[in-house]
């Protein structure tokens, strides 16, 4: 009989966990990254960048790309243009570089390093991200 119970409880105990952690982050399936105001396009094909949130939420660790989390911070992200402002592409924590370093945290960094192990990821620019019209 304590056997049951305890069973039950610890049942009990990890639904509430797991609907809780559920709960506890809000996580778009896809957002649209666009440039700060006042931030020109480098080319006149860039465009806004439909990306797969959800998609990546599922198989990467959030603090892989929202690399400024803590525990003081946990669950309170913000988007990667609030910090990543500055126009000019050379700057190393603009707003160019945070997506096109040449390794992670950044998009392009973490793909090329997937695809230089093996994986099929896409690298190109109006394959992956800029997909034209």
């Amino acid at each position: 009989m304590l056997r049951k119970i305890l069973l039950f409880a610890t049942a009990a105990a990890l639904a509430v966990i797991t609907v809780t952690a559920a709960l506890a982050y809000e996580v778009p399936d896809q957002i649209v990254i666009t440039r700060p105001k006042g931030n020109q396009a480098l080319n006149t094909w860039v465009t806004p960048v439909k990306f797969p949130h959800g998609f990546h939420a599922i198989r990467r660790a959030c603090r892989d790309c929202h690399h400024k989390e803590s525990d003081k911070t946990l669950g309170q992200f913000v988007p990667c243009r609030q910090c990543h402002t500055d126009d000019d592409p050379n700057e190393p924590s603009g707003f160019y570089r945070a997506w096109h370093s040449p390794g992670p945290p950044s998009c392009l960094g973490c793909h090329t390093r997937m695809r230089t192990e093996g994986g099929k990821n896409p690298v190109g620019c109006t394959t992956a991200c800029h997909r034209p019209k």
